[in-house]
């Protein structure tokens, strides 16, 4: 079982906490995590996390199972049927209609990550000391910015920053991206939400972070999964705060 922490914080702001997580170190021959940012009015954008997870959790719980499978193909498979599900309710309750959901899911071994995202939250590797955002944001300002109309800086105070141009559940069909990245011992994965993207830069992440290549136990993990949070929460936790962190290493014996 490698290293890991997750939280989930309603913030300072929100009434609902509308997103959703899961750890599956238990999955064999590889583990899975995921981090679903719901949006919807009412009660529907935790629905929509929620079906995302769940959905995702048992599509690739089944497929592990399975001789001879493909992690990318069983990637794509799980997102398309978490989105189907979403639609489908959507569609058949009216409270819950037009919902979504960002995601990003990662599921490993211990060589190599295969990453899914649709929408804005996050997928980084901290790795040699650089910590690199794997996942590409599918949002109006990170498309303006690949364009070169704004810098990543303007992109941080935008107004229309939260302005996502793909998410699960809003349309028919969506398809995720899908990145395949090898890792090591000692290497750091997280996942998270925008709530704390947009409240911590990515130079903090990577300082936090770099303290857990000598991570021993999930203790130390733990630490620097509460400092994260309290950190989005200082600066106001304007959003749901959600993330996911693992160590590319073992426990060890206390």
């Amino acid at each position: 079982m490698m290293l890991h922490a997750a939280r989930s914080h309603v913030g300072r702001v929100r009434q609902v906490n509308q997103d959703g997580y899961r750890v599956c170190d238990d999955f064999q021959p590889m583990r899975f995590s995921v981090v679903a940012d719901g949006m919807g009015g009412a009660s529907a954008g935790e629905v929509a996390s929620r079906i995302a997870v769940d959905t995702m959790v048992e599509v690739i719980r089944e497929g592990l199972a399975q001789d001879g499978f493909d992690p990318v193909e069983l990637m794509h498979t799980a997102v398309s049927e978490a989105n189907r599900q979403i639609w489908e309710a959507a569609q058949q309750t009216r409270a819950y209609h037009g919902m979504g959901t960002t995601l990003v899911a990662a599921l490993f071994n211990e060589s190599q990550i295969v990453f899914a995202n649709v929408g804005d939250s996050r997928g980084y590797l901290l790795q040699d000391d650089a910590l690199k955002q794997v996942t590409q944001d599918h949002s109006l300002v990170a498309e303006l910015v690949r364009r070169g109309q704004l810098t990543a800086e303007e992109a941080l105070h935008h107004p229309q920053r939260n302005i996502i141009t793909r998410s699960l559940g809003t349309s028919e069909h969506n398809l995720p991206d899908v990145d395949v990245v090898a890792w090591r011992p000692s290497d750091v994965l997280l996942l998270c939400t925008d709530g704390l993207t947009n409240m911590v830069t990515d130079a903090e992440l990577q300082t936090h972070l770099q303290r857990l290549h000598d991570a021993r136990c999930n203790a130390d993990v733990e630490q620097v999964a509460d400092e994260l949070l309290q950190l989005a929460l200082e600066r106001g936790g304007t959003d749901n705060i959600t993330l996911v962190v693992v160590v590319h290493r073992e426990e060890e014996a206390r």
